[in-house]
């Protein structure tokens, strides 16, 4: 009988994981491609740990790494966490413009191509592979919208209804979908600045900054992550919201907990997309208040990058590499697909959309959709490295404004999509159609003083 599961084993976990991040951390900067590429520290523990692990250095030798039994569950430990805290310090009195809601438009639309794509993918693909579940249709755009830790969150949330290897081939995608984000989106930056479409004309590179080498700051650039709310003398301000974020847990706790006594299916819904709905009307409801001036938006987002940051090292430490040989053909066929129509998509509509610098909010749609928030802000910097265009500002704005619906998807939708995906496709259809007729009625028009394909 195997030992329980003891707080012990996390702790352990937990120096285990740090053990990777610091070999990581340690040799990234002799990394050249890590650099070239924008590879982050977690991404680079997850497949040392992996190469580490069982099922690659434990093939040729007894002495290797490995967690506990515990492990396993960190994914929806971590997404409590993570969906607690989402709008906890949200004001609501942000000021959207014209661009950011235009962008927002373009993004989401997007997103919904990239979804209905997938699923008509997964549909035909089944008729000739008979083992391969529809569902699979809705993890391409968790990788290449959300990035890493979006694959994750949604294949937890499938794993928890029984699909093991959705976190597994939702990392697939994630992880290929940066590599198309910064090798396609530097191509598509340099064709785009060739034909003139952007305000950049020369076509050199900019000396890359030291600290996305060494992944240090030099001292003068180092700056306060979060601000002390209480006084330390009474209760720490870290546990102090921590212990925020645990009521934002414990309300949406005893709000599933009543809801399974009046509907009893209500127990396969988990406790973290609890988390997101309560977690949404509370932190919305506090941004209208006093009482959110209580929240530190800064500690907020540190406590959510820690639990980001380990689930992605979780979830690809733990890769089943069996998955690829499976699932091979599916994500080669929807990554080639979805990708390609991601660069029509995105030209095609920013030209006609956006008044002026169509092609730097064309570069910076094209890595957030494909990649991360990360990697389109990094095309847009190569293009406009002084900031004088609001491509940076539209497609942060339009991040923010897109987790209303990424995550719903990430969560709700994944579990639509094990019993109803013809449903989940055709309320996806409906959406993308509003997102896109709203386009033309707001923004439509021919980009002004820009060059036409």
């Amino acid at each position: 009988m195997a030992a329980a599961f003891t707080l012990t084993d996390f702790l352990i976990d937990i120096s285990k994981v740090s053990f990777l991040c610091l070999i990581a951390f340690l040799i990234r900067p002799h990394l050249k491609f890590a650099h070239k590429f924008y590879l982050n520290v977690g991404l680079i523990a997850g497949v040392i740990g992996l190469l580490l692990g069982s099922q690659v250095l434990g093939r040729i030798s007894p002495v290797y790494l490995s967690f506990s039994s515990g492990f396993s569950q960190w994914s929806n430990f971590l997404l409590v966490i993570i969906f607690a805290s989402t709008f906890l310090g949200s004001t609501g009195a942000e000021s959207f413009g014209r661009d950011i809601l235009c962008t927002t438009c373009l993004t989401g639309s997007i997103f919904m191509m990239q979804v209905i794509v997938g699923i008509i993918i997964a549909i035909g693909l089944a008729a000739f592979m008979t083992d391969l579940p529809i569902a699979v249709g809705l993890l391409p755009v968790s990788g290449f919208y959300g990035g890493q830790s979006s694959a994750a969150i949604m294949g937890g949330v499938f794993e928890t209804e029984g699909w093991a290897d959705a976190t597994a081939i939702a990392i697939v995608y994630a992880t290929i979908g940066m590599y198309v984000a910064l090798i396609c989106g530097m191509w598509f930056v340099n064709w785009g600045i060739k034909k003139g479409y952007s305000i950049r004309k020369a076509n050199h590179e900019n000396d890359r900054a030291q600290s996305e080498i060494t992944g240090l700051l030099a001292p003068e650039e180092r700056k306060p992550i979060a601000r002390a709310i209480t006084n330390s003398s009474v209760m720490s301000p870290l546990a102090f919201q921590i212990m925020i974020i645990g009521l934002v847990v414990g309300v949406s706790n005893l709000f599933r907990e009543a809801m399974m006594e009046v509907i009893p299916s209500w127990s396969k819904i988990p406790l973290h997309t609890n988390c997101l709905v309560l977690g949404a009307v509370i932190g919305i409801g506090l941004g209208k208040t006093k009482y959110n001036q209580y929240v530190d938006r800064g500690t907020i987002r540190m406590l959510s990058g820690w639990c980001r940051e380990f689930i992605v090292i979780q979830a690809i430490a733990t890769l089943r590499l069996s998955v690829f040989a499976d699932f091979l053909v599916p994500i080669l066929v929807s990554t080639v697909v979805i990708c390609s129509l991601t660069a029509f998509q995105t030209i095609f509509l920013a030209k006609r959309w956006y008044k002026e610098n169509w092609f730097e909010f064309a570069a910076g749609i094209f890595g957030q959709c494909t990649g991360s928030l990360t990697t389109g802000l990094v095309l847009i910097n190569i293009m406009d490295p002084e900031g004088d265009t609001l491509a940076a500002e539209g497609v942060s704005g339009s991040s923010t404004i897109g987790s209303f619906w990424q995550q719903p998807y990430n969560t709700i939708g994944a579990i639509a999509m094990m019993s109803a995906p013809i449903a989940v496709l055709g309320v996806t259809s409906g959406i993308f159609v509003i997102l896109v007729v709203a386009g033309f009625i707001l923004f439509g028009r021919t980009a002004g003083g820009q060059k036409a394909a």
